[in-house]
């Protein structure tokens, strides 16, 4: 799920947790969108740069690596470890904070959840045939055409087509500028 999304979301959750939280409904909203701040921190230490163009470069490009590594912060071990912490200390910061975070996993659960399918009701549909290419593939990879506004009409197959790994690499270099 792209950061945009996140913070949109997290921003309405936080609209409604508002009546409730009052003041304190920027610990969760900022957890939510600071986690992935994990990606930059391991792409800054395995890639030795601090440059914010080549981690946003990085994770943009056609099929990034999914490495555990660079999710420190959505690890469960990470996030049982702060459930004890706030449970034993009684702490509705930590608690805050938590529930922030969780927010944030739930909603990159659902997002990889969905994409799964996509891709393998479109591979299916592709008969594993490269559209652009028509070379066959055992797998081909998920590109996005389209990000919908709406949230509800995010995950409609018209705003994605399978592609080869070539095909997929040279839509996100022709797009780029």
């Amino acid at each position: 799920m792209r950061i945009q999304e996140h913070v949109k979301l997290s921003t309405a959750a936080a609209v409604v947790a508002l009546p409730w939280l009052k003041k304190d409904v920027w610990l969760p909203l900022a957890a939510s969108v600071l986690i992935d701040v994990d990606h930059y921190l391991w792409h800054a230490i395995t890639h030795r740069t601090l440059s914010l163009r080549a981690a946003v470069h990085y994770f943009g490009q056609a099929d990034p690596p999914q490495l555990p590594q660079a999710r420190l912060l959505h690890h469960p071990l990470v996030l049982g470890s702060l459930l004890v912490v706030a449970t034993r200390t009684r702490s509705r910061i930590l608690w805050l904070i938590l529930a922030g975070l969780l927010f944030h996993v739930s909603l990159d659960l659902v997002h990889t959840t969905q994409m799964r399918s996509l891709k393998q009701r479109l591979n299916g549909e592709a008969q594993s045939i490269c559209p652009v290419c028509k070379k066959p593939y055992e797998e081909l990879q998920l590109h996005t055409i389209h990000v919908s506004r709406n949230i509800f009409d995010r995950y409609h197959p018209r705003h994605f087509v399978v592609l080869c790994p070539a095909c997929h690499e040279e839509a996100h270099t022709s797009t780029q500028p």
